[in-house]
């Protein structure tokens, strides 16, 4: 994975961006450093991203009108077309079933017309990441996602050498209450579901994050991404979707409709 070219998106919520880093540059098993973005290398010891640049869309969900434009444009300023692309990661979800899909279609476009590599990366893993920068170093930390209804998207993680994160639980849909009740304190609670729960989250015995640690950042879909793709965990063409943990809410009151309209019927 010498100097490939990686793209990342990030569109599962309300501030898409987009970022290109250039993999593999590595020196006795080090990355290299460079000018990149606030000088970033991302990566573990033995292999390094380097970042090249980052763009955020419009805070109010422009994802169809402006992320193509914007792709293009961030490759045309580092020189690149989007034949030169090696690796493309997504976030896939949970999130806005707009942007998840507009990314999955992104990816299967890209894959199509050029060959390059599709990674698809949890979201909830990418909001994890932002705990990591905390002074605190928290070494336990639960993403959530508001889900409505009650409910949350969420799932834990444990930090690692390299600081990497492990999978604790699964991602899933979860009553706030019953998915603490899971996890061993202390733990740290980061994501936009802290606001939409709060209560929940300080009876749980978990410190809450500020709001500046929620968003999911292109930065973090770059790093997850890059690693995935250096262990080969990437997609084949009928993987690349979103991550939807639950149907549509128009899906849902279409079957709640049917089945309204059966029992109606006798059926």
């Amino acid at each position: 994975m010498a100097d490939e070219l990686l793209l990342a998106i990030e569109t599962s919520g309300l501030l898409g961006s987009v970022g290109l880093a250039l993999g593999g540059r590595t020196l006795n098993g080090q990355p290299l450093d460079g000018p990149g973005l606030d000088g970033q290398t991302l990566g573990g010891p033995v292999l390094g991203a380097q970042v090249l640049g980052a763009r955020y869309l419009s805070a109010d969900r422009r994802h169809t009108s402006e992320l193509l434009p914007t792709i293009r444009d961030l490759l045309r300023d580092n020189g690149r077309l989007p034949a030169d692309v090696d690796v493309f990661a997504y976030s896939c979800g949970p999130g806005s079933f707009t942007g998840l899909r507009v990314a999955a279609t992104v990816g299967r476009m890209l894959q199509s017309a050029v060959g390059c590599r599709v990674v698809a990366v949890p979201t909830l893993e990418v909001i994890a990441r932002n705990a990591l920068a905390h002074p605190d170093c928290p070494t336990r930390i639960v993403a959530l996602l508001d889900a409505k209804r009650g409910q949350v998207y969420a799932a834990a993680y444990e930090r690692v050498a390299d600081n990497e994160l492990r999978p604790l639980t699964e991602a899933g849909l979860y009553e706030p209450a019953a998915l603490f009740g899971t996890i061993e304190p202390p733990f740290w609670i980061v994501g936009d579901g802290v606001g939409q729960h709060v209560e929940a989250c300080a009876a749980s015995g978990g410190d809450m994050l500020a709001e500046s640690y929620w968003p999911p950042t292109v930065e973090h879909v770059l790093a997850i991404g890059w690693r995935m793709a250096s262990e080969g965990r990437v997609c084949q063409p009928e993987e690349i979707v979103p991550l939807y943990l639950r149907p549509p809410e128009c899906e849902e009151v279409y079957e709640k409709r049917r089945a309204e309209a059966r029992r109606r019927r006798g059926e």
